[in-house]
């Protein structure tokens, strides 16, 4: 089998990624661990979500992402509430003090993405995006994923018209 076959250099980029993404944060002094801070994003993107489907989606055991939340929500970064669907599970949401952790993200993140696109045009950017949201699209099932694909596309489709 060839070295740089799809599967390969899928894991290598998501390691690689993830590795400059958390030395950069550690780098920078940031104010939680690259682990909060990926909990964090987590818990916005999918905002009410169950802590045990965060924790899926993110790929680690549901202990450790309640010890993630655990020190988000004393540093006052989330709510959990009782899901109204099943009262043993909850729901985990952001609060009004997360803007602040994610602006302070904000530069780092975008500095890690220059890096990674460095080279590419919009163009080929955007084909990045979209090949690889069609990829996930293929490997999954689940709603809030597969509409976050449309909605990617409709985002672009509306910022090309607005240029």
């Amino acid at each position: 089998m060839p070295s740089n076959t799809l599967g390969f250099l899928l894991v290598d980029v998501a390691r690689l990624f993830r590795q400059e993404f958390e030395r950069s944060v550690v780098e920078a002094g940031l104010s939680l661990t690259p682990g909060e801070l990926r909990a964090l994003a987590y818990v916005s993107r999918f905002e009410g979500s169950r802590q045990a489907v965060l924790a899926e989606r993110m790929g680690v055991e549901p202990m450790t992402m309640s010890a993630y939340l655990d020190r988000l929500e004393g540093r006052g970064l989330i709510v959990r509430t009782v899901d109204a669907n099943d009262r043993r599970a909850k729901v985990v949401k952001t609060t009004e003090a997360a803007v602040a952790i994610f602006d302070e993200t904000r530069p780092v993140a975008l500095a890690v993405y220059e890096r990674m696109l460095s080279g590419f045009d919009e163009n080929e950017r955007e084909m990045v995006d979209d090949l690889l949201a069609r990829i996930r699209a293929n490997l999954t099932n689940d709603p809030q994923l597969l509409g976050q694909t449309e909605g990617a596309e409709e985002e672009r489709v509306r910022a090309r018209g607005a240029a």
